[in-house]
């Protein structure tokens, strides 16, 4: 039987350039040794997409320069910002395209 468990460079190579994230809001279990992973090994042009909104999460990956689209209600930090600051940047640029799911 093929043993499940990866290491975190294991797991996150199954993430290329153009995949789709599926993500959670939510500041307390966000998968953040994970997605600083995907960030080392270069993925881009993802496409996000926030289940009930997104936070630290989306907010990040959008900083690193890793996301391409981000489909979701909104993406906060909380009960820190209003708005993510990375994503409200990088919108306002076009350089990152949000698609409104609610």
């Amino acid at each position: 039987m093929q043993d499940k468990l990866k290491t975190l460079e294991e797991a996150a190579t199954q993430v290329k350039s153009g995949t789709r994230l599926v993500m959670s809001a939510n500041m307390q279990r966000s998968p953040m040794a994970f997605l600083r992973e995907v960030v080392r090994q270069r993925a881009d042009n993802l496409r996000v997409i926030g289940v009930v909104g997104g936070e630290i999460n989306i907010d990040f990956l959008v900083g690193a320069g890793a996301v391409g689209v981000v489909d979701t209600c909104s993406v906060t930090l909380g009960e820190f910002a209003r708005t993510g600051p990375n994503f409200a940047r990088y919108v306002i640029a076009g350089r990152v395209r949000a698609l409104d799911n609610t």
